[in-house]
């Protein structure tokens, strides 16, 4: 009988696994499973080793395991040293990993686990409000498990934070067990705790497949069309080009009202006009929307100088009675996109009992603009974005959690990606990839209403727990010190 593949035996052994499993498991080609033991060699380092030395080794490999695991999504257009974004949020998390593993030390066998998930929430928790940054939610451990909508179910509730504690919960418990049993130290708890998250984790799975199963009742016909457009900026685009752009939105966008389609949202960046002629591209779109009686969500970009490259990005709704209801700008353009930062709450527009809003890609990495369209009751939320290979689909399920938090459904409509209708608990209803499809109409039927959630209710509440958490086991661990 072949026995079972030994531990490592070398500090350095358990953090080269550690390292290995985090570049696997996150970013593009991610293997979900693994994101549950990932953290599990990592803190099994901290715990057998100590100094100065130990700790510079693992905040270095740490930090360069997430920018390898970065590099998986750099792709043309973006050149390589993009990777060199993953550098903060690998200092990040080794930094919380450093923290965590000195509470736990002077923690018992529950609290000891309990702290290391409330620590590296609260540190994903803080990283979209860094403006500085400016990486959104990108590498939390929930979005390890976008192809596993079960457990996804657990954002209905305790939000993307909810997901990310379970996975390091259950790593942190399987650690002290694992250890506990390595080291030849008390065991009976620590086996116990392992236990009850693992059961815990069994439910959350149990639960989420019975929401899952659930419906919607009646539907509504809404329209993702893409462009023809193939500037990224830095290309001067002629007028004449601009006008062919334009017809071709205009065929497409006739193409889905006479298939059925109530709502058409083009795709980020969709066009691209001047200053001067925006107000002629403004009365063609509303021209449109009249004609065919719909409701256009028309996102494009005006360029406002070219070198250096300022643009706005941004969209505006046209109703069927040829108004323009509102227009939005990007809130939160990507890393290097030279947009100007729009401001502002989020705009409803009730269409018959179907309360609709809008933003715009990169925003919704933000669950705070999606609970702003929470707060307005929204059930359908319009998505125009634009993405690039090493991200499709990636992007476009990361969406999906945002569904989920705020109980409503998302029509992501993509340039260079991944399209999709999106329901309240994060199924994509149809998807269309621009790079595997001439297509550029696609057609879906979205639930005519959301559905609350607790964790629209209830909002962070569990990071707030964390947070409380970790300051109650900074005191004990001050005391213990004195005494």
């Amino acid at each position: 009988m072949q026995s079972l593949p030994r531990p490592p035996r070398s500090p350095l052994g358990w953090l080269a696994a550690g390292a290995t499993l985090l570049v696997l498991a996150n970013m593009r080609w991610g293997i979900g499973a693994l994101a549950w033991i990932a953290p599990i060699p990592l803190l099994r380092y901290l715990r057998i080793t100590s100094g100065w030395r130990a700790r510079t080794v693992f905040v270095t490999v740490v930090t360069a395991a997430w920018i390898a695991a970065t590099a998986k999504i750099v792709s043309a257009p973006l050149p390589a040293v993009f990777a060199l974004v993953g550098a903060p949020l690998g200092l990040s998390q080794a930094l919380a990993y450093l923290g965590a593993n000195r509470l736990r030390r002077n923690l018992g066998a529950i609290a000891g686990v309990l702290v290391i998930p409330a620590v590296l929430v609260v540190v994903e928790y803080a990283q979209p409000h860094l403006a500085a940054l400016g990486l959104g939610t990108w590498g939390a451990a929930g979005y390890t498990q976008v192809d596993n909508p079960a457990v996804l179910q657990l954002a209905a509730v305790f939000g993307l934070a909810g997901v990310s504690f379970l996975i390091y919960l259950t790593a942190a418990a399987l650690e002290a067990a694992l250890s506990a049993a390595l080291d030849n130290t008390s065991r009976a708890a620590s086996y116990r705790v392992a236990g009850a998250t693992l059961a815990l984790a069994i439910v959350v799975h149990a639960a989420g497949s019975a929401r899952l199963a659930g419906s919607f009742g009646e539907t509504r016909r809404f329209a993702a069309v893409g462009t023809i457009a193939t500037f990224d900026g830095s290309t001067i685009v002629s007028e004449a080009e601009r006008a062919h752009i334009l017809d071709q939105l205009e065929r497409d966008t006739e193409a889905a009202a006479r298939a059925g389609a109530t709502v058409v949202v083009w795709n980020e960046a969709a066009a691209l006009t001047a200053p001067t002629a925006e107000p002629a591209l403004q009365a063609r779109v509303q021209a449109l929307a009249a004609r065919l009686h719909v409701h256009v969500v028309a996102a494009y970009i005006v360029e406002r100088t070219q070198d250096p490259l300022v643009f706005e990005n941004k969209y505006v709704w046209a109703r069927p009675d040829g108004a323009i209801d509102h227009s939005y700008w990007k809130h939160h353009p990507a890393p290097g996109e030279p947009s100007i930062i729009g401001e502002g709450p989020a705009t409803a527009i009730d269409l018959g009992g179907t309360v609709m809003s809008g933003a715009l890609c990169y925003d919704y990495d933000f669950p705070a603009i999606a609970a702003g369209h929470g707060e307005l009751d929204v059930d359908v939320v319009a998505l125009p974005s634009s993405d690039w290979r090493g991200i499709d689909p990636i992007h476009t399920q990361m969406a999906a959690v945002r569904a989920i938090e705020q109980g409503v459904s998302i029509l992501r409509s993509t340039r260079f990606g991944l399209s999709a209708g999106i329901d309240p608990v994060g199924r994509l209803r149809a998807w269309s990839s621009s790079f595997e499809t001439p297509e550029r109409v696609m057609i879906v039927d979205l639930p005519r209403h959301g559905t609350g959630t607790i964790y629209r209710a209830i909002g962070d509440v569990l990071v707030w727990l964390s947070i409380a958490g970790i300051a109650a086991a900074i005191v004990h661990t001050r005391r213990r010190r004195q005494s």
